[in-house]
């Protein structure tokens, strides 16, 4: 009987002894798997680090300086014509250069009266001079039918504004005559030139003797 209590003792011993190496060898199970899955949990723990610190504040853009527009020259003023010389046979200007109009200088404007503007002047000036002789100023009125035309009797298309001017002219300065020898002659210029405007135009007119 005392064998099989010892028998029974011993198997007992035995078992607890096994269930405390058991339990020994599965605490360093644990521990080992533990420390085997640590190092597997570093990395990914590394790679929140970064997301939970506070960003770092972006290197400022370094952009390229331009150069301020330059600023455009201001417009050159344009030069000045110069002025145009007078050929030496060119009409006169009396007003301009305080001369009195003789009847020369008067007729050498005489066939330009209608196309120049300053010829017109200084014929008009002198056909206005009480000083010049009554039959001089009519007869520089009277010839505006010839002076200037390509053929006082049969002028052709090409003359015909030049006698239209005349007569405009003659229109604008006959109300205004300085006397009645100038009236007379501005009648019979007015005349003759309608007469000439005709046969120019092609449209009648009776032939010039």
């Amino acid at each position: 009987m005392k064998n099989i209590k010892r028998t029974m003792l011993g198997v007992a011993c035995l078992v607890a002894l096994a269930g405390i190496a058991g339990l020994v060898v599965a605490q360093r199970q644990a521990a080992d798997k533990a420390a085997q899955q640590k190092p597997a949990m570093e990395p990914f723990t590394q790679k929140l680090a970064p997301a939970s610190a506070a960003p770092e504040a972006p290197e400022p853009l370094v952009t390229e300086q331009t150069a301020p527009p330059l600023e455009s020259p201001p417009p050159a003023k344009p030069a000045k014509a110069p002025a145009r010389e007078k050929p030496a046979d060119a009409i006169p200007e009396p007003a301009a250069q305080g001369q009195v109009v003789t009847e020369d200088m008067a007729r050498e404007a005489l066939s330009s009266v209608g196309a120049d503007p300053e010829a017109e002047e200084c014929w008009a000036q002198a056909i206005n001079n009480p000083d010049l002789p009554a039959e001089s100023r009519q007869n520089l009125i009277e010839d505006l039918n010839e002076d200037g035309l390509s053929d006082t009797k049969h002028p052709g298309p090409q003359d015909l504004p030049l006698i239209l001017n005349r007569i405009q002219l003659i229109e604008a300065m006959a109300p205004d005559s300085m006397d009645q020898v100038n009236a007379d002659a501005f009648a019979e210029a007015y005349k003759d030139l309608v007469n000439l405007a005709l046969i120019a135009s092609g449209t009648g007119g009776e032939p010039v003797r």
